[in-house]
């Protein structure tokens, strides 16, 4: 136990180190590192069709895309997507700047617009804690959301933004025959959430896109609200900061990630701080661990395999609590996997595929984990 907890503890204190030895203070002098692809260029696009395999979703089909029109500084992302386990996934996101193009820029104001639906055929839940037990147990769920993120830069890499998140869940069929306690999830049937939220970030990395060095720090504070006709009150805060080291043209970039977060009591599953899936522990299934709280460590060494081909080792660690409070060192849900990623011009595909002591896990999805 103590060699487990003497581990875990050493992954959390690396990513403080990381911070102190790779975040070069004359890196905020440097100029803009904008893709040298979009040089000269009026319009840029990105078009992939997609036909995948993932873990908790089967085959899927389907295609993104993005266009960025580089003189009025928009961009508009689609993603249409459906798969054998009977997700659909459909998403329209505007940006005006461009996120990339405003990247280590000064500008009054940028807005961020998004609408997505998602609908899960077989959706999991496991129950709330961090030792919950697995299970086969399946049931629909979908969600429509929209969001709006009204950003200005403040000072240098520094920029604030307000946001907004509305979002309708639906859950059906939950509960029928199910184990005492595994049918008490908080947020079954309809409801609704209405989070308004602030966010302050300072970004010294290079490239939006695919990092190679600098250093990024994002803290987000929502309060949801119920009234009239929103069903749920509750407030959320997440710290998550993620530094970049360039070892070398050949060698790769060493990237790692240290993610806390808490939500308070009124809250419905869907928003509980998560252990599990491809943007968390790639070795679990989505949503395995559900809590208020959590913290995630995460560490990745990307390197170039060919051309705009490159490949991933990384390791996840993280736990979920009652209440940050309550954080220990014991007890943590570790991971190691492998992965791919393959960039365009606008974004980058990831395939990753991790491996735990409930066995491995394949996840594909678009851009960086961190």
């Amino acid at each position: 136990m103590m060699v487990w907890a003497c581990r875990r503890y050493l992954l959390m204190v690396a990513q403080f180190i990381a911070i102190a030895i790779y975040y070069e203070p004359a890196f905020a002098d440097s100029p803009q590192a904008n893709d040298s692809s979009q040089t000269g260029k009026t319009i840029s696009t990105s078009i992939l069709p997609i036909a995948m395999y993932d873990s908790d979703i089967g085959f899927g089909f389907g295609v993104k895309a993005v266009l960025k029109q580089i003189r009025t500084r928009k961009s508009y992302d689609w993603i249409l997507f459906g798969s054998t386990l009977g997700e659909q996934w459909y998403r329209f996101a505007y940006s005006r700047p461009d996120i990339a193009l405003r990247h280590n820029t000064s500008y009054n104001a940028a807005i961020d617009i998004s609408v997505e639906y998602n609908k899960y055929l077989k959706s999991n839940y496991f129950g709330i804690g961090n030792e919950t037990p697995d299970n086969d147990l399946r049931f629909p769920r979908e969600s429509v959301e929209g969001r709006a993120a009204l950003e200005r830069s403040i000072a240098g890499r520094l920029a604030g933004a307000i946001s907004l998140r509305l979002i309708h869940y639906s859950v059906y069929g939950y509960g029928i025959d199910w184990p005492t306690g595994i049918a008490s999830a908080p947020g079954t049937g309809e409801s609704q959430v209405l989070a308004p939220g602030i966010r302050l970030k300072f970004d010294s990395r290079d490239d939006v896109i695919s990092p190679t060095r600098g250093l990024k720090t994002e803290l987000v504070a929502e309060r949801a609200m119920k009234f009239a006709g929103f069903d749920w009150g509750f407030r959320k805060i997440r710290l998550e900061l993620a530094c970049y080291r360039s070892l070398s043209r050949k060698a790769g970039v060493l990237a790692s990630r240290l993610w806390i977060q808490e939500v308070s009591s009124g809250t419905p599953f869907q928003e509980l701080s998560k252990i599990g899936d491809g943007w968390t522990a790639r070795g679990y299934k989505a949503g395995r661990f559900l809590d208020r709280a959590m913290t995630l460590a995460s560490v990745e060494y990307r390197f170039p395999i060919y051309s705009r081909l490159g490949g991933v080792i990384f390791i996840d660690s993280g736990r979920v609590w009652p209440a940050l409070s309550k954080f220990g060192l014991g007890d943590w849900h570790d991971n190691w996997g492998l992965g791919l990623r393959y960039r365009l011009a606008n974004f980058v595909a990831r395939l990753d595929i991790g491996r735990s002591v409930e066995g491995a896990r394949i996840f594909f999805n678009f851009g960086q984990v961190f």
